[in-house]
């Protein structure tokens, strides 16, 4: 986690994941925190992705999938999680 942020701490955006958000008009739930400090929506319509194989075959169709970063370069709230409206919930 950046060293200028030290007010948010793991478990808080733990408790983050489950929320539901509107992500590029798209109505989203946070679905997992990577460790580089990065949340992972799902999109909860019917959009889908195919999912290829390791050779590039798509076989499978799986919900589409955002990682959205946490911080900006100097270890504040990255504009896009601002615009979320979870500076709230997080402050």
């Amino acid at each position: 986690m950046p060293a200028n942020n030290k007010t948010i701490g793991r478990e808080e955006l733990l408790a983050l994941i489950g929320q539901q958000v509107i992500f590029q008009h798209q109505q989203c739930e946070i679905v997992e925190l990577l460790d580089d400090c990065k949340f992972v929506l799902q999109v909860l319509e019917n959009g889908r992705n195919i999912q290829a194989t390791q050779y590039g075959e798509g076989h499978r169709t799986v919900p589409v999938t955002y990682i959205l970063p946490i911080f900006d370069g100097v270890g504040n709230l990255h504009a896009e999680l601002l615009d979320l409206g979870l500076q709230n919930l997080l402050l």
